[in-house]
């Protein structure tokens, strides 16, 4: 199991690295206005889309299931974001 911590840390970075210089991209269009957010959030879905059904057929997976695991993973993350707003907007009890 050891041994595969390191590999894990990795892939860990590798995406963590990804999701970074899309976010950075993504902020960039929005401060120059060029593009309305609801149309740069459709634009992203398609394009995970697009590319979870190239990643199937390059590896020989089922596309389907993998793009419902991709929209399980997308919805997943946009709970946990959708909590962590609220738990930031949402006054702490007693603290007023």
């Amino acid at each position: 199991m050891a041994e595969d911590e390191p590999e894990q840390e990795e892939l860990e970075a590798q995406m963590a690295a990804a999701m970074e210089a899309i976010r950075a991209t993504i902020l960039q269009l929005l401060k120059e206005g060029r593009v309305h957010p609801q149309l740069l959030i459709l634009a992203v879905a398609h394009v995970a889309g697009e590319l979870g059904a190239s990643a199937a057929l390059a590896s020989g997976q089922d596309a389907e299931a993998l793009l419902g695991e991709l929209a399980d993973v997308v919805r997943q993350a946009g709970r946990e974001q959708q909590e962590m707003l609220q738990a930031e907007l949402l006054p702490v009890a007693g603290s007023a």
